[in-house]
C-alpha cells in the first residue's frame, strides 16, 4: 500500500508524543513493505513570508516532505489556522502526484482541517487519529485561561472570551464586556478580517462559530476516526461532533526497553518526572510538594527535562529549586534511546499535569519498565492509572495532596510491591500498526 501520514510536525525537530506516534507508524509500516511517505509543518512561527517554501528529505528512511510557514503572516492569520486554502491548494496537487492509497491523519493542528477537505474532493479513503482536543478547543487543552478545567460544551462567547483573556488590553476590560451587547461586539470583531490580523489578536480573536461548525463537518469525513481513550472520544462526542469515533489504545515503541528486574523496595525512593519544562505539565505543582519536607527525609525527586523548552516558566522552576539540593536533583533531557537508561534511575514516575492529558505517552513507557505513576486525578491519567493498584491519583493541582500520596509509598508497608505487581504488559507499536493495516485493508476493500 501507498500510505500518505498528516502531522502537525516530525521528527527530529519537533518529539512530542505525535511527532512520536506518527515515526512509529511510519517505521513499522516501511518495515511491513508498505510505501510510506510524512507531510508536516516544518518551520511554523518563523520565516520572512507566511509561505517559506517546501523541504523534502529523509529521517531514517522514511520520506518527509515540510512546509515551511508562519503562521501570523496569512493573510487571514486566524481562520488560516483552522480552514486554509493555500494549503488545501498545495496538498491537492500532492495528493494526485503521490496518488496514496490511504491517507492516515494525526493532526491538523498546523495543516488545518482544509486538508479534509481535500481528501472529500480527491475521494481518497482517509483515517483520522485524534491526539489531543484540536476539534474541540483550539487551545487543544481544554484548559481555561483561569487553569479550570473546561469540559467542551460550550458557547461560541466562551470560548473567544477564553483565548482573548491572555491579551492584557482586554483582561482590563473584561469586566465591562458582561452584557450581551458588549459581547456581541466583541464576537463581530472577530469576524472582521483587518481586526484581527492586527497584534495582540492574531491566534486569539477567532471566528468561534465558524471553526465549531467547519470542523464538526470535517471530522465527519475520514472513514474512520481513532481516539486513543476513551476520555477523549467521550469529550468530542460531548462538544458536539455526531460520529462513531473508534477506541483503538496506543501501542508504544519499545525498543529502548532492557530487561527490568524487580528491585528490592528501596531505603530512599526515588521519584521521577520525566516531559516538557512547561506549565500544563504541572511540574510546579510536584515542587510544591516536596516543599517544606512534606513528602519525607526517604524521598529523591529526579526531574527530566529541558528548561529551554518555556523560558519565563523554566526561569520559575529554577527559583522554586533554589535550596533543594540533595533532595531534588535536575538531570536534563535525554535522546529517547536513552529512555531505558532513565527510567532505570526511578522507582516511581510522577505524572502531575494539570490539564486533561488525553493519553500520556510516558506514563505506558514506565509501565513498560516496572515503574508505577502517581498522575492527576484526570483525562486519560485517570484512565490509564488505576488507583491503589498500578499506581495512585491525587487531586488536580494539588501539591498538598500529591505530597499525601508520595508520603504513602515510603511509609505504607508493601505499597511499591503491590503497584508494581499490578502493571500489566504494554501494548507496542507492532501490535498497533498490525491493527492499523487490519483496518486499512477491510478500508480499501
Amino acid at each position: 500500500m501507498k500510505i500518505l501520514l498528516l502531522s502537525s510536525f516530525f521528527l527530529p525537530t519537533h518529539t512530542a508524543g505525535t511527532e512520536k506516534r506518527t515515526y512509529g507508524y511510519a517505521a513499522r509500516l516501511l518495515e511491513l513493505g508498505h510505501e510510506v511517505r510524512v507531510l508536516c509543518a516544518g518551520d511554523w512561527d518563523s520565516g520572512p513570508n507566511y509561505w517559506n517554501g517546501v523541504r523534502e528529505e529523509e529521517y531514517l528512511g522514511i520520506p518527509v516532505e515540510r512546509i515551511n510557514l508562519n503562521w501570523a503572516l496569512a493573510p487571514d492569520p486566524n481562520k488560516y489556522l483552522y480552514r486554509n486554502p493555500i494549503i488545501a491548494e498545495y496538498f491537492d496537487g500532492r495528493v494526485k502526484q503521490f496518488n496514496p492509497d490511504l491517507i492516515h491523519i494525526t493532526s491538523c493542528y498546523t495543516l488545518s482541517a482544509s486538508v479534509i477537505e481535500v481528501i472529500k474532493q480527491t475521494g481518497t479513503p482517509s483515517i483520522l487519529t485524534l491526539t489531543d482536543f484540536w476539534f474541540t478547543c483550539p487551545k487543544h487543552t481544554l484548559l481555561r485561561f483561569d487553569n479550570s478545567l473546561c469540559d467542551g460544551r460550550t458557547t461560541n462567547w466562551e470560548c473567544l472570551d477564553c483565548m482573548l483573556a491572555a491579551n492584557n488590553g482586554y483582561t482590563k476590560l473584561r469586566p465591562l464586556l458582561k452584557n450581551r451587547i458588549a459581547a456581541g461586539g466583541i464576537e463581530w470583531a472577530s469576524k472582521q478580517v483587518y481586526l484581527n490580523r492586527q497584534r495582540g489578536l492574531k491566534g486569539l480573536a477567532l471566528d468561534m462559530g465558524d471553526r465549531k461548525s467547519y470542523l464538526q463537518s470535517m471530522i465527519k469525513i475520514p472513514n474512520i476516526v481513532i481516539a486513543p481513550s476513551f476520555y477523549l472520544r467521550d469529550i468530542v462526542l460531548g462538544s458536539g461532533v455526531t460520529r462513531e469515533i473508534q477506541v483503538i489504545k496506543s501501542g508504544q515503541d519499545l525498543s529502548w526497553l532492557g530487561p527490568t528486574l524487580d528491585r528490592k523496595v528501596p531505603d530512599v525512593v526515588r521519584f521521577g518526572y520525566i516531559g516538557q519544562i512547561t506549565p500544563i505539565k504541572g511540574l510546579h505543582v510536584l515542587l510544591s510538594a516536596f516543599e517544606n519536607n512534606q513528602v519525607g527525609e526517604k524521598a529523591r525527586l529526579l526531574i527530566f527535562g529541558n528548561f529551554e523548552q518555556s523560558s519565563n516558566y523554566g526561569d520559575l522552576i529554577k527559583q522554586q529549586l533554589n535550596g533543594s539540593e540533595g533532595a531534588i536533583e535536575y538531570l536534563g533531557g535525554f535522546s529517547h534511546d536513552q529512555l531505558g537508561e532513565v527510567l532505570a534511575k526511578i522507582d516511581v514516575l510522577v505524572v502531575p499535569s494539570i490539564w486533561h492529558e488525553n493519553n500520556p505517552r510516558v506514563i505506558q513507557e514506565a509501565f513498560a519498565a516496572k515503574k508505577p505513576v502517581v498522575a492527576s486525578n484526570v483525562g486519560g491519567m485517570a484512565e490509564f492509572v488505576e488507583h491503589e493498584k498500578n499506581g495512585l491519583l491525587f487531586k488536580r493541582d494539588n501539591g498538598k495532596d500529591l505530597a499525601n500520596q508520595l508520603s504513602r509509598i515510603i511509609n505504607e508497608p508493601g505499597l511499591l510491591t503491590i503497584l508494581r505487581n499490578g502493571i500489566q504488559p504494554i501494548k507496542s507499536i507492532e501490535q498497533e500498526v498490525d491493527q492499523l493495516v487490519e483496518i486499512y485493508k477491510n478500508i480499501l476493500d
